[in-house]
């Protein structure tokens, strides 16, 4: 299982929790912290510590499209435990991470929201 997760997930407790049952994980932190680069990998991502958990960093400039045809772009830092650069490349996580997210904030009114209109999805 990948949980993916967006905005400003600071707490190590929670994270090492996910990961201590068994599920990986991709979430978006706040850009505030700044964890050690413990081991700079090939592809720009790096390795770091969150308490006992080695993690992996990947810094992404993400654009969203709206409906409304504005754009917003942002740099995201994304920690996932899936710190093996060769079998999941930055590049590739980073893609379902912008369809993910990208697919929710794109929507601009709640007749475009599921089930009929009730938000299910976080949006921050």
């Amino acid at each position: 299982m990948l949980v993916l997760a967006d905005r400003a997930f600071d707490s190590n407790g929670l994270l090492c929790d996910v990961a201590a049952r068994g599920a990986q994980f991709l979430v978006r932190s706040s850009s505030k912290r700044r964890p050690p680069v413990l081991a700079l990998l090939p592809d720009g991502s790096y390795l770091t510590r969150l308490g006992d958990l080695t993690v992996r960093v990947i810094e992404a400039d993400i654009t969203v499209h709206a409906a409304d045809g504005s754009r917003t772009t942002g740099t995201y830092r994304l920690l996932t435990t899936l710190t093996d650069h060769r079998a999941d490349p930055a590049t590739a996580l980073i893609k379902p991470y912008h369809d993910r997210w990208g697919a929710t904030r794109g929507r601009t009114s709640l007749s475009e929201l599921p089930e009929g209109g009730r938000q299910l999805l976080s949006t921050g």
